[in-house]
């Protein structure tokens, strides 16, 4: 397996269409135009077994705040292994250099998953406070992303059961 690590500006026009191609085989047709815009211009970790892309994730800056202290924060977003490749280390692969651009660079990483289980055995920590968005309208509760959110601290210990907030977006907020 090969990694390769490069900002969405240097990805050509037949590799993003390849990750797209990636992202709706794994998500079985439920990744959908704002979830691909979430992905656009972060880093993008692709695993290659041989010249075929089997796996992706990407990091894109966000603004999280805990408690009432705002985190530069690495988003995780598009995680997925291509069917067929689960099981062999690809998504571990990712992860683990999705983390190190988080340490390099931010004060903390973030992601919302369905899977937890997964990202915690690669040391993420499950939030276990309330979740909001911070909406043109103010604060919105969040209580279907509570139990999914995942952060890696970078900058010292967060405590996990303060209220949590991101800023908002089209789509997924989360």
């Amino acid at each position: 397996m090969m990694l390769v690590v490069r900002p969405t500006d240097e990805l050509s026009g037949e590799t993003l269409a390849e990750i797209r191609s990636l992202l709706d085989d794994a998500f079985g047709g439920e990744f959908d135009e704002h979830d691909w815009e979430h992905c656009l211009g972060g880093q993008h970790v692709l695993a290659y077994s041989g010249d075929r892309l089997v796996a992706h994730a990407c990091v894109v800056e966000r603004t999280l705040r805990c408690g009432d202290v705002p985190l530069r924060t690495g988003y995780v977003e598009a995680v997925a292994v291509r069917p067929g490749e689960q099981g062999h280390g690809h998504g571990r692969a990712v992860m683990a250099a999705s983390a190190t651009l988080i340490e390099d660079g931010y004060e903390m990483g973030a992601l919302c998953t369905g899977k937890p289980a997964f990202y915690e055995r690669l040391g993420w920590k499950l939030w276990r406070g309330p979740s909001y968005v911070d909406a043109a309208d103010g604060l919105r509760a969040t209580p279907e992303e509570d139990g999914a959110i995942l952060v890696l601290p970078v900058a010292g210990p967060a405590d996990l059961t303060e209220p949590i907030v991101c800023d908002w977006r089209e789509g997924d907020v989360w």
